[in-house]
């Protein structure tokens, strides 16, 4: 191979090198639940599930006042795996991951959270990407 050649074969490669593969400039960035990280419908049908599912043992209620006490700071991800390992008490992880997420979902929404235009993801991996916050305070300091 002649050196002009081989100098442009090695210029070329250095430079695909030092560009950024396509698949890091897809890798998701962490998001806040103040964001919007679960759609209407997820949390419908979360709703839907908590009633058949958890209203057993549970009520809506008894997951306003210290919900986002409990889980602000942490990732969705933890909160995915406590009640997937937990829940239902008679079958733990006898839900789908959707199932799971939906739930989450339901109880976001029901915490003041807003809803956005993705669902909340069941993959472990994503969860881990959602920082769980508690709602932004309005104008007036109050939530919304």
């Amino acid at each position: 191979m002649r050196p002009s050649l081989r100098l442009a074969a090695f210029a070329a490669a250095a430079l695909l090198l030092a560009t950024p593969s396509r698949a890091q400039d897809e890798d998701p960035q962490p998001v806040s639940t103040r964001t919007g990280v679960f759609t209407t419908e997820q949390a419908d049908r979360g709703l839907e599930l908590f009633e058949v599912r958890c209203g057993e043992c549970h009520q809506p209620a008894d997951f306003q006042e210290t919900f986002l006490e409990s889980w602000s700071g942490q990732t969705a991800d933890a909160l995915f795996r406590d009640i997937r390992n937990t829940m239902p008490e008679d079958s733990p992880g006898s839900l789908k991951g959707s199932e799971y997420a939906a739930v989450i979902a339901f109880l976001l929404r029901l915490n003041g959270l807003p809803e956005g235009a993705e669902a909340l993801p069941a993959s472990t991996r994503r969860l881990k990407l959602v920082l769980i916050e508690s709602p932004q305070p309005d104008s007036t300091g109050g939530l919304p």
